[in-house]
């Protein structure tokens, strides 16, 4: 093939299935996936939604016959990895996981470089899960009704870490500690990982990391579980109550994750996704991953009605961060 023939076939390939951010429209390829698609995971490797994404992966790549690579591009919270997909061309070789830390950044930046809903293609839902109320094992605090007494007693004595300013960890405490009218202080990490390290060593005295990154620390017995931030109690921990049974009314907080593409992306390939990732949910294939992080599945019942959850959580997270005063803190 000469170089003339090798421009043509590959400029072909580039274009079919797409409308290209040039305006350029182009009927969905009949033949998508002809080439490795990349997944955008913007948080670190060894986070929830990486183990998710690469589960994810690994299956639905076969099942679409072509490799799909995971990219970890970390960074300001999931904003950084969301804004590549976002300027990626919508033509399905390029889509993201992304959890909810996506619609919680637009209320959080005060100039946020992209909108949760409009600037991307809502896919499917993939998994989700609760944040957990958590305290070293060493702690004198067994319920979260002694916790937030002890914060009532001493205002601003206890501090708490979390993976970040405007991490989904750092607002489920600002939540908790806004409904109880009580002050801690806040020890920002770089990860969500780091938040059991200071628990376990002394550091700090609670926090509110993601359940499946809290788990093996739970399993283990290094930190103990005083709530959990779902509607009902976890079945991988059915004695931990919610945060609705301790502290009434409680509030839910759901880390979920999906499958996200750039906006624009045709409705060929949207549903070729959606029914991909479907099959391989109903197939169990993805419930050790699932089991491992102490989440649940989460199926849509189609890309539209993704598209809706995505709209209700964005529009649930901008009361709550204005409610608590959190809006445009970061950035």
């Amino acid at each position: 093939m000469n170089r003339r023939q090798w421009l043509a076939t590959t400029g072909a390939a580039a274009l079919g299935g797409i409308v290209s951010r040039t305006g350029f429209a182009a009927a969905p390829s009949a033949n998508y996936p002809s080439r490795p698609i990349r997944v955008i995971v913007p948080f670190i490797a060894g986070t929830a939604p990486d183990s998710m994404a690469r589960s994810l992966t690994a299956e639905l790549g076969p099942m679409l016959g072509q490799p799909m690579v995971v990219e970890n591009i970390g960074g300001a919270g999931g904003i950084i990895g969301a804004r590549a997909l976002k300027r990626a061309e919508p033509d399905g070789y390029t889509l993201g996981v992304l959890a909810n830390q996506h619609v919680i950044n637009v209320h959080l930046y005060r100039d946020p470089p992209y909108d949760a809903a409009k600037d991307f293609t809502a896919i499917s839902s993939v998994s989700g899960g609760p944040v957990v109320l958590a305290v070293p094992a060493s702690s004198p605090y067994k319920t979260a009704r002694e916790l937030i007494d002890a914060m009532k007693q001493k205002p601003g004595a206890l501090n708490y870490g979390s993976g970040g300013k405007g991490a989904v960890s750092h607002l489920a405490v600002e939540s908790l500690l806004h409904q109880t009218h009580t002050n801690a202080v806040h020890i920002p990490y770089k990860g969500a990982s780091e938040i059991l390290t200071a628990m376990i060593s002394g550091q700090t005295q609670f926090g509110m990391p993601v359940l499946a990154t809290a788990a093996p620390f739970l399993r283990n017995g290094q930190i103990r579980a005083l709530a959990v931030s779902s509607a009902a109690r976890s079945v991988y921990f059915p004695d931990v109550p919610t945060l609705g049974e301790t502290i009434p009314p409680g509030f839910v907080l759901d880390n979920w994750s999906g499958l996200f593409a750039p906006a624009g992306l045709p409705a060929a390939l949207t549903k070729r996704l959606f029914d991909a990732v479907s099959t391989l949910q109903t197939s169990g294939k993805l419930d050790a991953t699932t089991k491992a992080n102490a989440g649940e599945l989460r199926r849509s019942e189609s890309p539209a009605q993704f598209a809706q959850m995505v709209a209700a959580e964005n529009a649930r997270y901008g009361k709550l961060i204005e409610g608590i005063g959190m809006r445009g803190e970061v950035g």
